[in-house]
């Protein structure tokens, strides 16, 4: 994968849609959330064609706040999960990664709640909104326990407000950046659920 990678989401759908692309425009995934489902669902797939599933990331609860979301192979095992810490992540978004073995490795921290907020409450207004878009953007970083900082994931300015840059700031093994991608895919479909 040649970094920095795009996440970009469909502006017009009845589910929630993103792709994942590399600094040369190649296809890495594509996330669909599963509609008219008690518990949340994403599928994930190699490209738009859906041809070739990756994995699935499933809730644990139904709609609740807490919900852990795991990161589900093709053989129904988990490789890791993702859940929001609670009351401190309704200012700024705060997230909890886990391994396959349910130990706690890294947090998605939101770098910028004013960033994030403005954005919310101000980007819906028509008019108002695109200047909006275009200035506000938030950011959050993934860190390890021991503070290194694995990947930092920008809302890029855009007029419409869907466009997302993850760049790689550590290197680390193929397992652990898969899993960081997905809880991004995650994290970033729970963060434009709230607004």
């Amino acid at each position: 994968m040649q970094y920095p990678l795009t996440l970009n989401f469909k502006k017009i759908a009845l589910a929630k849609q993103a792709t994942l692309t590399d600094s040369n425009s190649t296809p890495i995934a594509y996330a669909r959330q599963k509609i008219l489902k008690f518990k949340e669902e994403l599928e994930v797939f190699e490209d738009k064609t859906k041809s070739k599933k990756v994995c699935s990331i499933k809730a644990n609860k139904i709609l609740d706040f807490r919900a852990a979301y795991s990161f589900i192979d093709l053989n129904e095992n988990s490789f890791g999960s993702i859940k929001r810490e609670g009351l401190r992540s309704i200012w700024k978004a705060t997230y909890l990664l886990k391994d396959a073995k349910d130990n706690h490795y890294a947090t998605i921290r939101e770098e910028n709640p004013f960033a994030k907020v403005v954005d919310t409450l101000l980007g819906g207004i028509i008019g108002v909104g695109l200047i909006v878009n275009y200035i506000f953007n938030p950011s959050y970083i993934i860190t390890t326990e021991e503070g290194k900082e694995l990947f930092r994931i920008t809302k890029a300015p855009s007029f419409w407000g869907g466009l997302f840059k993850i760049d790689k700031l550590s290197e680390l093994d193929d397992n652990e950046e898969i899993r960081c991608l997905m809880a991004t895919f995650m994290m970033i479909f729970l963060e434009k659920s709230r607004g």
